[in-house]
């Protein structure tokens, strides 16, 4: 099995965690959705290039920016130095508002990213981008056509959800998923689950809420109003399809709390009736690292994304987008989307 070479743009705290969970589950299969997905294993994932704007990062091996600020993922095991310097990529909107008060901008010019993905003659193109970042979303899908790759966007930017762009995508050939990423255990899917559970056991829902805060970058983004209607959005439409149309839903981050780091605490609360309209309420919570439970999803699409490089399929991967993402182009159950996924792995779905 070739290596899947894999370029990222954005060094955050999702891709301290991969860059960690590659190695760290090489040979321990404990902790993950798969661990031969198709024949392929984590290992056989290699990051060939990295591209950020923070001058914490620029210029580092790979190895050591992971853990640079204003990163807050936990060092889960050591990594070696990779040979990859990560290089600035242009800032457009990467670094606007609230988010100037994390990133330092690193002073070099930007370089020609179409040029440096085809020198990298890499298979896919990672987007790790903070939450609101729609031009340099957008640039980074359109510096993956321009030089072969497929791209994974992680963003909540419509691209695998957008028509236009899938149809790019599918003209040159190559695979396209995102968007939004689904965390392997996190407040959404978690919500999801219980939601799930609670309406094949016969209970009415009538409200709900999701709320959580955090420490990371990410969290202390989406406290501007755009990123955070952006983000609560999303949440609440992949919420809403578990649930009877006249259901209360509120969902969404509500603070920022700088000394939790890469935790995350999210708060559940969940009203209906069961038989005899009796009460059924659940007031519970769930702490996690936020960094962590992206890479248990990552790992899978990724591997994913290389079965489509390799069966020659482009355009949107419904089945890998499905399973691993809030805001897919079609939307599935949960049950439903791990079966689409198993089987697309299979051979059994197309896409």
């Amino acid at each position: 099995m070739s290596k899947i070479k894999v370029v990222v743009a954005g060094v955050g705290n999702c891709c301290s965690a991969l860059v960690q969970s590659i190695r760290y589950h090489a040979d321990n299969p404990k902790g993950l959705i798969h661990y031969d997905l198709g024949g392929i294993k984590p290992s056989d994932i290699l990051v060939v290039g990295a591209i950020d704007v923070d001058s914490r990062k620029v210029g580092r091996d790979l190895s050591e920016a992971i853990f640079a600020e204003p990163n807050v993922a936990p060092k889960f095991c050591e990594v070696p130095s990779t040979g990859v310097n990560v290089v600035k990529g242009p800032v457009l909107d990467g670094a606007d508002g609230v988010l100037k008060d994390m990133i330092r901008v690193d002073d070099f010019s930007p370089i020609d990213v179409p040029s440096y993905l085809e020198d990298l003659d890499g298979d896919v193109l990672l987007c790790l981008l903070p939450t609101g970042c729609q031009k340099a979303v957008e640039f980074y899908a359109d510096a993956a056509l321009r030089a072969g790759y497929a791209f994974v966007n992680c963003t909540p930017a419509r691209i695998a959800s957008d028509n236009r762009w899938a149809e790019s995508f599918e003209d040159r050939g190559l695979p396209l998923v995102g968007d939004d990423l689904l965390s392997q255990i996190g407040g959404t899917v978690f919500h999801m689950g219980i939601l799930d559970f609670l309406a094949k056991r016969g209970v009415d829902i009538t409200k709900t809420y999701q709320l959580d805060i955090g420490g990371t970058v990410e969290a202390y983004g989406v406290l501007e109003d755009f990123r955070r209607e952006e983000k609560r959005k999303i949440k609440s439409e992949a919420i809403q399809q578990m649930l009877p149309a006249d259901s209360k839903i509120a969902t969404g981050t509500s603070d920022y709390v700088g000394f939790m780091k890469d935790c995350r605490t999210g708060y559940f609360y969940v009203e209906g009736k069961n038989c005899l309209g009796s009460d059924v309420i659940i007031d519970i919570y769930l702490r996690t690292h936020d960094s962590s439970n992206g890479a248990g999803t990552l790992i899978d699409v990724i591997r994913g994304v290389k079965i489509a490089i390799d069966r020659g399929i482009g355009g949107q991967l419904t089945s890998v987008s499905a399973y691993g993402f809030k805001n897919p182009p079609i939307r599935s159950s949960l049950n439903e989307s791990m079966e689409w996924f198993r089987s697309f792995v299979k051979g059994e779905r197309k896409r």
